[in-house]
């Protein structure tokens, strides 16, 4: 079993409150309230309300209509997450500065940045597939947020901690490292749950599926979703968890 498959715990839910995203349906979005994020604290406690709210809003009609729910969920976390960012480090050296800059024509450097861009799709679907679902079975008593200073912090960077209190005692710890971008706002950048760092778990997935795969990249980003979702089984999960 990977690390990654191991977050298929309780402490998972606080990943879907925070983490990926499917495409947003216009409709949905509109009436999702804006996440302010001008300050990463407040930004997080917002996300995880609104999106509290949507999953208990959503046990009468997911198991019916999932898309619908993976929607809304995705209209609050696509304003919180840098998912280009996050699948640039999960891609590493395939998605690196120094690997564009080494390319020799505008038609290699538009696969490239196609290919991330593609990658970034797969990898929010495996994240709603996998992890959305554990939302809906979110039963914590309490969930506690504070900053805490690391070696890493700066004006542009910081660290946040959640814990959630579930209700049969156990605490479950996650932390957030968040960063600022260009327009003065904060992002999530990475995850790390019960000291499961998610970028590098997934890092460590996608390098091995490219090895497998004879070095052929496209091919793992272009079937990431069957390789990360179907586990090589053929079986995917509902909005219920349940496979199918």
């Amino acid at each position: 079993m990977s690390s990654v498959d191991r977050l298929f715990k309780p402490f998972v839910v606080l990943v879907a409150v925070l983490l990926m995203v499917a495409p947003v349906m216009a409709q949905v979005a509109s009436t999702v309230q804006n996440i302010d994020r001008s300050d990463p604290q407040k930004m997080l406690e917002q996300a995880t309300g609104e999106l509290l709210d949507i999953s208990s809003a959503a046990q009468s009609y997911a198991r019916e209509d999932p898309e619908r729910y993976y929607a809304e969920v995705s209209a609050v976390l696509d304003q919180v997450m840098d998912i280009q960012y996050f699948s640039r480090g999960v891609m590493a050296t395939y998605a690196s500065s120094r690997l564009y800059a080494s390319l020799a024509t505008d038609a290699e450097r538009a696969a490239f940045r196609d290919r991330v861009g593609r990658f970034a799709v797969a990898l929010k679907r495996v994240w709603m597939v996998k992890y959305a679902d554990a939302l809906l079975r979110f039963r914590g008593e309490r969930i506690d947020l504070k900053k805490v200073l690391t070696s890493d912090d700066s004006g542009d960077r910081a660290s946040l901690e959640q814990t959630i209190h579930a209700q049969d005692g156990t605490d479950y710890l996650v932390r957030y490292s968040v960063h600022k971008v260009s327009d003065g706002s904060w992002l999530i950048a990475n995850v790390i749950v019960e000291d499961i760092n998610l970028g590098e778990s997934y890092r460590s997935q996608f390098a091995e599926a490219v090895e497998n795969h004879r070095g052929d990249v496209d091919y793992v980003v272009d079937h990431w979703v069957d390789l990360m979702i179907h586990d090589g089984s053929g079986s995917s999960q509902d909005a219920t968890g349940a496979k199918k």
